[in-house]
This record gives C-alpha cells, structure tokens and sequence, in this order.
C-alpha cells in the first residue's frame, strides 16, 4: 500500500496518504502524530512507519516543528534536521570509507535522509570506548537532533547515549533489556539457511570462524561472541547442525577480528588442530577471503576439498576465484530503514521499542560443493 501511495517530496504528502498506506482514518493518524494515549501499540506503529516511509515531514520555514494537517497538536513535534552517524569498529580506529560493510550502509543513510531533507553528520567513536560518560557532550557539540550508532557498541555506549536526550536507534546491534530501537540483518536465519545448505549437500563436519570470544566457565564451556550479530551467526551455525542431528565440536569453533588477516589466522588455527572438516562457514566475507588464502597455501582447493561460506555479500565476493558463495545482506536498505525508525522514533518518543530485521537470502556462486571422499587434516 506504501508503494503505491508514495509521492514525492516536492509534491507534498498529507495525513490523508500516511491514512491510506497505514489503512486507518485520518483521525488516527492525528492522534498517532500527537502521541495520543487511545490508540494500540500495533496500530501506532504501522501508522509511524508509513508515515517515515512516506516522507511525511514538511519544516517550516522558521520553526523545528512539523506541520500537521489535522487536528492542532497537544503538544509540538520536533523534526531531524541533522542526524548523527556514530560509529564503532572492532577494528579500532579503521575509516569507515574503507570498510565494505558499513560504507553502503552510509550511503543508505544519505541517500534516506538527503530525500526527507535531513543533514548527516559523521563521527567514528571508537577512541571513546571506556569513557561513555563523555558520549553525552559529543552528543551536544555534534548539534544533531537524532543518533544512529551504527556498529558493535558496547551496552555502556549505548546507556550513555539514551541518556543524551536523542531519539537513537542501532544499526547491526541489539542490546536485550534496553528500550532501543534497533535494525539488524536477520544473522541467525542466513547463518541457519547457509550452514543447512551445506549440510543438505552432505557435510556433516563443518568448521565455524567468527568474530572475538570468551568462554563459559566449566563445565558448560560455551562460546559467546563478543559482537551481538556475530553471535546471532553462530547461534544459527549451532541450530542448523543440532537440527541434522549433529552434535557441534567446539575444536572446530574459531574467531578473530573479522578482518582478512583474522581469517586468514583462524583458518591456520583449525587446520593446525589436525581434526577433520570438510566445510567452513565464515561469520563475514572478509573472513571467508583470509580462509580462503590460508586453505590455498596448506596445498587445499576450494572446493575441492573444503567448501566455504560468509556472510554479508561485500562487493569483492563475486569477484574472488572462485566466487563466494555467501548471504545477501541488503546494506544499503539497512541504512535507508534506520533513517525511517529515527523519524518514526522522533514523531512518537514514547512507542514502544522495536527492532526490525531485514531479510536475508543465501547467494550461490562456486565455493561450495559436495564433500569429497578425503577428508581434512
């Protein structure tokens, strides 16, 4: 119903097209916008969300408020002019122009904003790790009106940053037990569909490497990545082999930094075990590309004698020989959806919190086939 109401900005969206998209009366949109008490969570929802998607934001020339064309507002509605792209790395003081997850997912969030005529103020974090309460002042002297922390942020950033006074919302990263909006790739059902995949072809000993971990202490053991997403993966890396009936060996559990060198290391790793694996999946691409290199170097082809999967689908994926085989996430998509959630976070500061995930879908190139007869040592 959006698709087919969308109009562009310059021809004016009214609360009678946010009506039809979100299939309520105008009315409901009135009380919706205002913050009204008398309307469901669902349907508050649905209304902000078509009203983000839409574009239903019109500034007025010498005010920071939007202009509704319904009822008078109960109180005023402050609209994004500015929104601040916070970023974090587990890389540390790595650009963002240099990374190929998160660089399209700027461009989304550019892309989004530029369309409803909001500013995008960037700004890494990273050297602010430890020192979450100085977030707040960062927050102020960047003059934005709403945040995007985009990346593995740790829960104290994101306290810190709830505590600034701005609608916030996280990119890629959830933090359970906090009301914060957050959007993500669905990490789990791509890490499930690419490892059953490999199973369906007859795996049975598949090798996981993903990002930093700790684990448990005796006698459970458990691996927990560090970064929510990753562990997301590795969580569908687990259900996937249990629901084959195949009990996961943690010899073949490896993790790093998630860039090339990490893999590259993590893969030297598992095979210096000396157990056996005939498939790999790789929590990232960049990942994957450094097992893939440690494999070639130990005399092994891919896929020959070892299958390999990432996830994400960086640009350079389809260009690797052979191509990866890896799941789609739509990153850019990822970026436009979290600058709808901050404009629907800014119309209604009390709804509830919500957490979107975007689908994911499994690419098949050429880095897996079905295992050979030798088996990896």
């Amino acid at each position: 119903m959006v698709d087919k109401v969308r109009k562009s900005r310059a021809a004016g969206v009214t609360t009678h097209d946010v009506a039809r998209a979100a299939a309520v009366s105008r009315v409901t949109v009135s009380r919706v916008l205002n913050d009204h008490y008398n309307v469901t969570d669902k349907v508050r929802q649905r209304v902000l969300e078509a009203a983000a998607e839409l574009g239903y934001i019109r500034q007025q020339s010498s005010t920071s408020l939007i202009s509704v064309d319904g009822p008078a507002p109960t109180r005023p509605v402050r609209v994004l002019r500015n929104i601040g792209f916070f970023f974090t790395s587990v890389h540390g003081h790595e650009p963002l122009t240099g990374n190929p997850f998160w660089s399209p997912v700027l461009h989304g969030v550019e892309r989004e904003a530029t369309a409803a005529g909001i500013a995008v103020t960037y700004r890494s974090i990273n050297q602010l790790v430890g020192r979450a309460e100085a977030l707040p002042d960062v927050v102020k002297a960047a003059r934005v009106d709403g945040i995007l922390l985009v990346g593995p942020a740790t829960e104290a950033t994101v306290r810190a940053l709830l505590g600034a006074g701005r609608p916030l919302v996280l990119v890629e990263n959830c933090v359970p037990g906090e009301k914060v909006d957050a959007v993500v790739s669905d990490s789990f059902g791509g890490a499930r569909a690419a490892v059953a995949h490999l199973v369906e072809l007859g795996h049975r000993d598949v090798a996981f490497i993903g990002g930093p971990f700790h684990v448990s202490a005796p006698p459970a053991l458990h691996r927990e990545n560090t970064i929510w997403s990753i562990e997301q993966r590795a969580l569908g890396y687990w259900a996937a082999l249990r629901q084959a009936g195949i009990q996961p060996d943690n010899t073949l559990y490896e993790g790093d930094n998630l860039s090339t060198a990490a893999g590259y290391r993590a893969c030297q790793r598992l095979l210096a075990t000396g157990r056996p694996f005939t498939a790999i999946f790789c929590a990232n691409d960049e990942g994957a590309v450094g097992a893939m290199r440690a494999l070639h170097e130990a005399g092994l082809t891919v896929p020959g004698d070892v299958s390999v999967v990432g996830f994400d689908d960086i640009e350079v994926a389809q260009h690797l020989i052979p191509p990866l085989t890896t799941v789609h996430v739509n990153k850019e998509a990822m970026g436009s959806v979290a600058v709808q959630r901050l404009l629907a976070r800014a119309l209604a500061p009390g709804a509830v919190a919500t957490t979107v995930a975007l689908h994911v879908e499994l690419i098949h190139r050429e880095t897996v086939a079905a295992p050979s007869q030798r088996s990896i040592h």
